[in-house]
């Protein structure tokens, strides 16, 4: 558990959106590994109208020597407030997450909502709905050979990585903190989300049946949309341009939701 002084918002939000009057913010949140430098490109593919921003969670690039969460509670402790502030300077907000950003992103949109901030949308690619029961055994406890090559025939780590003995090292104590994060996560018992949401699984995704994120369907009373996409687990870095076209499409047809009664 990171106990840690929590850091100034910049560090959570490393690369903030240009201020030019975009509708929506939408907040980003990388897969297992990953930091916030992977949306770069989408500040421009969805300029004007959207703004992205990256969020950058402990234990990757510029926070790379910071203690990375394993649970979701105490990573929501810190991350949320930063996220409050973020969606009440703008009229409307989204969220879309990855992989392991997916379960971030759906827990910050399920207590975002509970405070009466309602997205217009949530986007998840590549993460089994976190209501399901796992699909395989879990790896974060694997020893650290064991647990690199699993991810590896699962195709949850680029193959490119093994070429390089010190980047295993290097990545394998950050990663077994995600993956303890994600197959430690269950969802609390609470009413559905209102807004919007979109599954985007990678119809070569050997890591889960793209079928599954189907039932992202039963965690909302707003409408749904699935919509596979070709590619790997890493099919969000390889067609960004798709994937921030369909981002484009959805969010164009939203509009803000009122809270709900009692709401605050």
């Amino acid at each position: 558990m990171n106990t840690t002084a929590p850091p100034p918002a910049d560090r959570w939000l490393p690369f903030p959106a240009a201020a030019g009057g975009a509708r929506v913010r939408l907040l980003c949140f990388p897969c297992a590994g990953q930091g916030a430098s992977a949306y770069r490109s989408w500040q421009r593919l969805l300029a004007p109208g959207i703004e992205a921003v990256p969020v950058q969670l402990p234990g990757r690039e510029g926070r790379a020597t910071e203690e990375p969460f394993t649970d979701m509670d105490s990573l929501m402790a810190r991350l949320l407030p930063v996220l409050e502030e973020q969606v009440d300077a703008v009229d409307g907000y989204a969220l879309f997450g990855h992989s392991l950003g997916a379960l971030v992103a759906f827990e910050a949109a399920r207590r975002l909502e509970a405070g009466g901030r309602t997205p217009l949308g949530l986007t998840v690619a590549a993460q089994r709905p976190p209501h399901l029961p796992p699909a395989r055994e879990t790896v974060h406890d694997l020893p650290r050979a064991a647990f690199m090559t699993t991810l590896g025939l699962y195709g949850q780590v680029p193959v490119g990585l093994f070429d390089d003995p010190a980047a295993v090292e290097l990545a394998a104590a950050g990663l077994r903190a995600d993956f303890t994060l994600v197959e430690t996560y269950r969802p609390p018992a609470g009413p559905p989300l209102r807004c919007p949401v979109t599954a985007l699984p990678g119809l070569a995704d050997t890591s889960l049946p793209p079928g599954s994120m189907r039932a992202w369907q039963e965690l909302t009373s707003g409408p749904f949309t699935f919509r596979p996409v070709p590619g790997d687990h890493f099919f969000v870095n390889e067609r960004a341009e798709e994937v921030t076209g369909v981002l484009r499409t959805a969010l164009s047809r939203t509009e803000p939701l009122s809270a709900p009664p009692g709401s605050t």
